[in-house]
């Protein structure tokens, strides 16, 4: 139990002191539990083998051209070498202009056996990233003066283009059944403005932790039935975010409920939602849908958003191997 106080004590701290603005610079997913090396690099080969991780998320889906998100990732865990090796790739498309993020990097991540319940795995990322932008699309002011409207503009076009790399770090501890960590990213605070080379991404910082509570165990089956509780809150420049929920497993069905913003700060539209999930989770596959309902002032008529995650893991047989981590909960 004074795990769990301390965990609670932590997730609650980290809400205080993120109180801000509630929003997001960087793609978010709601189903943050489904795409741990987005999270932290130190994720990186922390299952039982390979893992493959696909994700789609279309946000706010009445808006014609607001947000959608896709990413990939795949890992694995090198037991001879105590590591874990991952690559992730991440497209983001927004708005008229066809505003896109393209992130494409390598994560590495080492265990270190605290005792035999507690390990710490730090993680280190390495990221290229790329932001366009399709001027052709883009309405300017001056174009709307006249009637009909101008197919020229005076505006200064920008690069369609910029480049940059891009480092993360993590830390993360955990035994069986609990989980804490944290992330900086935007080390390098790459470029991202298409016409002054000073604009930079601003550093993010991210807390994150979870409970996993194990109802039924099965011999030689695992858990048969389970309920987590988990968080993650992040902070970027001035703006601020966190969610937090849980989840309940019987096998194979998975039902949760998540929250996302931060309770009383309602300066800034559709940053609060609540998130409804189902999914099933086999052996080796689990899939899961959720729906985020805008309770913010932006409200249910932005259509919500949907998301869906795709998760397959693959034993490795590895030989002669000489130590076998424990593994991290899975969400």
């Amino acid at each position: 139990m004074r795990i769990i106080r301390w965990i609670t004590v932590l997730v609650v701290a980290t809400v205080g002191l993120f109180v801000g603005r509630a929003s997001a610079q960087d793609p978010q997913f709601t189903q943050f539990f489904a795409n741990p090396i987005y999270i932290a690099p130190s994720y990186a080969g922390a299952s039982t083998g390979q893992r493959v991780i696909v994700s789609y998320r279309d946000q706010w889906s009445v808006i014609p051209n607001t947000y959608r998100t896709m990413s990939a990732s795949y890992d694995v865990n090198i037991e001879s070498l105590r590591s874990g090796i991952g690559v992730f790739a991440l497209g983001d498309l927004a708005g008229d202009g066809r505003l896109g993020t393209i992130i494409a990097g390598l994560n590495y991540s080492y265990s270190i056996p605290l005792n035999s319940k507690l390990n710490l795995r730090p993680g280190i990322g390495f990221f290229f990233r790329n932001h366009s932008l399709d001027y052709d699309r883009l309405i300017w002011g001056d174009q709307l003066v006249n009637t009909p409207r101008s197919s020229t503009t005076m505006q200064s076009i920008g690069k369609s283009s910029v480049y940059d790399i891009d480092i993360s770090t993590s830390i993360l501890l955990h035994t069986a059944a609990w989980w804490v960590g944290g992330t900086w990213d935007h080390m390098l605070r790459p470029r991202i403005s298409f016409y002054s080379e000073k604009a930079r991404i601003p550093f993010r910082f991210s807390v994150f932790g979870g409970y996993r509570f194990v109802i039924r165990s099965l011999y030689r089956k695992g858990i048969d039935q389970s309920f987590s509780l988990a968080g993650n809150a992040r902070i970027q420049g001035k703006f601020s975010q966190a969610e937090i929920g849980g989840y309940w497993y019987k096998n194979p069905l998975m039902l949760g409920l998540w929250y996302r913003g931060i309770p009383l700060v309602k300066d800034y539209n559709g940053s609060d939602a609540l998130a409804f999930m189902i999914g099933v989770r086999f052996s080796r596959a689990q899939v899961v849908y959720t729906y985020d309902l805008t309770v913010s002032k932006l409200g249910p008529g932005s259509g919500g958003s949907h998301e869906i995650s795709l998760t397959y893991e693959m034993p490795l047989i590895q030989r002669g191997r000489r130590y076998k981590p424990l593994q991290c909960p899975p969400y």
